[in-house]
């Protein structure tokens, strides 16, 4: 079975973007379609990025187990939260400090927003930066909206029915590509 990693960014004290990657977790698990590991940047409390792991003389613990998980992925799905139209900088501060583990990456993204409209610009600027770094990224994506009503804390979704049908193509276009680009 593949492993898929999924990256939860939002260090925020009250977040509510972590529902969703709990929610997509809980599809992935619940349809069988692969192994998951959650990989969720509050428990990182990385520093501010610096130099890239591969520089790096004395890299933390933290920062190696974080690098070796998203090596060890077979796919990742990156969970943004939206930031005025964009990302938080925890997520930037994560892809960056990374470089050779990004490259032919198969990466789904998926946003998550309070607000009721989608979080395109946001994934179109993830899209660009692991572009560049050679990452191969998917072009179906999962945008979750008005997520404090629609997301319940441990990661259920209200209409699950509904919900379930938005997530299905993005991880279906995910394992498709999983399966086309790793062995």
């Amino acid at each position: 079975m593949k492993q898929i990693a999924i990256i939860s960014p939002s260090v925020r004290e009250e977040r509510v973007g972590h529902r969703v990657a709990l929610f997509i977790k809980k599809y992935f698990e619940e349809n069988s379609i692969a192994k998951v590991d959650l990989i969720d940047l509050k428990e990182f409390d990385f520093p501010l990025f610096n130099e890239r792991l591969m520089f790096q003389k004395n890299p933390s613990e933290k920062l190696l187990d974080f690098s070796e998980r998203v090596k060890k992925a077979d796919g990742i799905v990156i969970v943004s939260s939206v930031y005025n139209y964009s990302f938080p900088a925890s997520l930037k501060n994560a892809i960056d400090v990374l470089y050779p583990e990004w490259n032919k990456k198969v990466v789904a993204l998926a946003s998550a927003t309070m607000g009721v409209v989608e979080g395109l610009p946001t994934t179109f600027q993830l899209e660009n930066i692991l572009a560049q770094m050679k990452a191969i990224v998917s072009p179906m994506k999962f945008f979750a909206i008005n997520i404090a009503n629609e997301f319940t804390e441990d990661g259920s979704a209200v209409n699950k029915e509904m919900t379930e049908k938005q997530v299905k193509p993005m991880v279906d276009e995910l394992m498709f590509l999983v399966d086309k680009f790793t062995n």
